[in-house]
């Protein structure tokens, strides 16, 4: 039975749609003509790599080299890194893995210099899946450990679990079966502890490729009883439509399980049904090799004439692939025969043209001259006329465009003045409740209980108390609103303590909160401060009513002049086009935040696949 290795190699950001409208690549290519910021015309040849990735991969791969050149003109470390990461996936694609493995060696050299625990594994784990695609698998493991050593170290169970299926894949090959059955029981016992906190679709894939996997080496060694259960247990539940490989491969695993027991009708069935499964679908490739084992299974149930069948339907594959080959060869050859002789035939015929026009030649110099000065003559005033039409319309759309900025520009400054002055009013309006309605509740409460001292009969009747428990929850509330309109965070420590402060108020509400702050400039304007602020509570607060979230990221990184800030999730997720269509605010109200701060947004989501936004705002 073909051994059925899969290698599994995660990368930073997965390109996971397909390419995009015509219209958004048209706008994207006019923001890098016409865009002055350099950080937006970057992240605009970002997003043109990934909208071509999966229908032209040269197209992407020219897309991905500008961003590169954007981001080093700019000295971002972090970008250059994401720019050779995404070379490295390219190169991958277009088979050119020498390539491939000099980008990936780039950024992971950033990643290593940083620390970065979560990105740096999977760049490891996809150099070691290049090496293995090179057949070095002595390189391959030596990549594939390190990405599990550093893995374990973070606690990371998910790519752990991916790196024990790399290193399991070059023990099988190897034929050490132990081993990889080994590795392959650790790797799924991490993947279902991992299940109870993320059931995304690609750690379910994850989990069926490992018992894959896990089921072939069982069957090598002989060990039928649990290969048979794992077969089983996949083709019961893998989703026939969307996973077609897995169940075909379950089919083919129990057919094999079936003969080895002898029961070979039971077998023989299995692998008819993978071999109609894979000639429906053109799985060409795989229907050839499962062959020679429906032949045996034929063989063995007395069915001499279909086998009979299957041998001359396989021979005749065996043979075409030999023949196009062959082919090949010959018709480069006879290609080869041709343009020489074709080559040879037109020297023949340029020297008698030659001989005959040579005295022609002289008397048409004299004409052809003529003609070509009035041609240059009036190609030049053509020219002429040509350039002074476009230099007009160059002015005039410059003209336009220096209109539309001074818009813009006007429109910015009345949006930061509205939004100063609602700040400004937010302090006055929280100082006032603080200062006036906070004090005069607690000044209620103390009269009160004044009465209660002084009046036993109220306490009998318990008003005062209820009265009390009243002005209590006012003072409270005043508290709250007073801290929500200008957080006290904020006014002591700045951004940082604030953001903090959001996180230890979500962990506190049951999230499983991740906060990262680095490298955060010492002076940020404090109108650009709270609105950064308010932009992450803003996000926060929609991951709180939609996501149905359990896990909450919020990664804040100082680099030069920008501020590079990340926000994920891992809740039910949305689709982005769909949601801005039917009109939704605060998806509208975090872009327009964002735009105000002349920053760049780029939301990656899908249904049930959670949520990552990346936002980059210049903060000088």
């Amino acid at each position: 039975m073909k051994k059925i290795l899969f290698i599994l190699s995660i990368f930073l950001i997965s390109s996971k749609v397909p390419a995009q409208e015509v219209t958004l690549i048209d706008s994207l290519l006019r923001i890098t003509k016409h865009h002055k910021n350099d950080s937006v015309v970057m992240q605009a040849y970002n997003k043109l790599r990934r909208a071509t990735y999966y229908s032209d991969i040269e197209e992407s791969k020219k897309y991905t080299k500008k961003f590169l050149e954007y981001a080093r003109k700019r000295n971002d470390s972090l970008h250059i890194a994401f720019a050779h990461f995404y070379l490295g996936n390219s190169y991958v694609q277009s088979n050119d893995l020498t390539s491939a493995i000099a980008q990936y060696l780039k950024a992971s050299d950033y990643y290593e210099r940083v620390k970065d625990s979560v990105r740096l594994p999977s760049v490891l784990n996809a150099i070691g899946a290049v090496y293995e695609k090179k057949l070095d698998d002595s390189l391959s493991l030596r990549y594939y450990e390190k990405s599990l050593q550093l893995s374990q170290a973070a606690n990371d169970k998910r790519r752990s679990s991916i790196a024990l299926i790399n290193i399991s894949n070059i023990f099988q090959k190897q034929g050490n079966y132990s081993v990889a059955i080994e590795k392959l029981e650790e790797a799924i016992r991490l993947i279902e502890a991992h299940k109870n906190v993320d059931n995304k679709t690609n750690v379910k894939q994850q989990e069926q490729i490992a018992k894959i996997n896990l089921a072939t080496a069982y069957l090598e060694v002989q060990n039928l009883e649990k290969a048979k259960d794992i077969f089983s247990e996949l083709l019961n539940t893998v989703d026939t439509i969307k996973n077609k490989y897995v169940y075909n491969y379950s089919l083919v695993g129990l057919g094999k399980v079936n003969l080895r027991e002898n029961n070979n009708e039971v077998g023989t069935t299995y692998l008819e049904k993978a071999y109609k499964s894979y000639t429906a679908n053109n799985f060409e490739e795989d229907r050839y090799l499962i062959m020679m084992d429906l032949i045996d299974a034929y063989n063995s149930t007395n069915q001499e004439e279909k086998a009979l069948r299957i041998f001359y339907e396989y021979n005749t594959i065996k043979d075409s692939i030999f023949n196009v080959d062959k082919d090949k060869n010959l018709a480069d050859m006879l290609q080869k025969y041709e343009a020489e002789k074709k080559d040879n035939e037109i020297l023949a015929q340029s020297l008698t043209i030659e001989k005959k026009n040579k005295q022609k030649n002289r008397i048409l110099i004299g004409l052809i001259a003529l003609g070509i000065l009035s041609i240059i003559g009036f190609l030049f005033l053509r020219k002429r006329h040509q350039y002074k039409s476009k230099l007009a319309r160059q002015k005039q759309e410059i003209q336009k465009q220096k209109i539309t900025d001074l818009q813009q520009k006007n429109k910015l400054l009345a949006m930061s003045s509205m939004i100063k002055g609602q700040e400004a009013e937010r302090l006055r309006i929280a100082k006032d409740l603080h200062d006036s309605l906070g004090g005069l509740l607690s000044t209620v409460k103390a009269h009160f209980t004044t009465i209660q001292n002084k009046i036993k009969q109220l306490e009998d009747l318990n008003i005062t108390g209820k009265t009390n428990q009243l002005i209590d929850e006012a003072c409270v509330e005043v508290r709250r609103i007073s801290h929500n309109m200008m957080p006290h965070a904020l006014s002591i420590s700045g951004l940082k303590g604030a953001v903090e402060d959001v996180g230890a108020h979500l962990t506190a509400q049951g999230y499983k909160t991740t906060v990262e702050i680095k490298n955060l400039p010492s002076k940020i304007e404090t109108t650009r401060e709270v609105m950064v602020y308010r932009l992450i509570q803003e996000i926060v607060s929609n991951i709180r009513k939609h996501a149905e979230a359990k896990s909450i990221l919020i990664q804040l990184i100082g680099f030069k002049n920008d501020l590079n800030l990340t926000i994920e999730d891992d809740g039910k997720g949305f689709e982005y086009k769909a949601a801005i269509a039917k009109g939704g605010l605060g998806l509208k109200s975090i872009d327009s935040r964002v735009q105000f701060l002349d920053g760049t947004i780029d939301w990656d989501t899908q249904t049930n696949r959670g949520t990552s936004l990346t936002i980059t705002i210049p903060v000088v």
